[in-house]
């Protein structure tokens, strides 16, 4: 399957390499289109960031890691273009949303470990990144029984694999914590219905006791879709994304 990314540019030049903002799609794993975010992607470059939106390969048809492979790659396609897009591959920020935010977390975390490193294209960069964002995240520790059931598993786990609890283990973020992570900007609504705010909860908690640095914010009364659910509060906590992408892209 051939792989792309959509890329836009601010409109004037900059002595210093920008900033780059990655953009990662949801759709359930099933589906989605990179080109969804170009309006996105447009506007984000009047902050001074080169934007992008990574396309990735689905499931059930791709299972777990492909579609972590695929943005880790989209990462290091990018670093290894730094001086022809004039970006700086120190500055790269992933910003998502539902099962965007999961690939946009684990490959966060993973960035530093040799765990999904087993890729053939631009070997000689790491796919680590500078800071992440996510919204109505599937960041769980799937290990714990009572997500067993939870359709992400459904979807990227191979039925009756063997080794089933290492893949549990594998698929969940809380793995591969450490303090040199990247800070994270992670928000939910706690009326969610798709994916349980405690979910966020209980890897945040995990955060604080690794150290990192982060910022949480419920919506009360959000559900998967701040926009539509709490308009207001939605705006609020748009405010605070902007913050905080321009913070870690100076």
């Amino acid at each position: 399957m051939k792989l792309s990314i959509n890329l836009a540019f601010p409109q004037t030049l900059s002595a210093q390499p920008r900033p780059v903002l990655i953009m990662i799609h949801g759709g359930g794993f099933l589906k989605g289109d990179k080109s969804n975010n170009n309006l996105r992607i447009q506007k984000m470059t009047q902050l001074g960031f080169v934007a992008a939106s990574a396309m990735y390969r689905f499931a059930p048809e791709h299972k777990f890691p492909a579609a972590l492979d695929d943005i880790k790659l989209a990462i290091r396609f990018l670093k290894a273009h730094a001086a022809e897009y004039h970006i700086n591959p120190q500055r790269i920020i992933l910003s998502s949303a539902s099962a965007g935010s999961y690939l946009a977390v684990m490959a966060g975390v993973t960035g530093n470990s040799d765990a999904f490193d087993d890729h053939g294209l631009y070997t000689q960069f790491d796919s680590s990144v500078h800071a992440i964002t996510g919204q109505s995240s599937p960041i769980a520790d799937f290990r714990l029984a009572k997500y067993l059931e939870f359709s992400l598993l459904k979807r990227l786990l191979e039925h009756n694999s063997t080794n089933h609890q290492q893949r549990l283990a594998a698929l969940s973020p809380v793995t591969y914590l450490d303090p040199q992570d990247p800070p994270m900007f992670l928000t939910h609504g706690d009326a969610d219905p798709i994916v349980p705010v405690e979910m966020s909860r209980e890897f945040v908690r995990e955060l604080a006791k690794t150290g990192h640095s982060y910022e949480y914010h419920e919506l009360a009364g959000g559900t998967h879709s701040y926009s539509q659910s709490v308009p207001d509060k939605a705006k609020a906590v748009s405010k605070r994304y902007r913050k905080f992408i321009e913070k870690w892209a100076e």
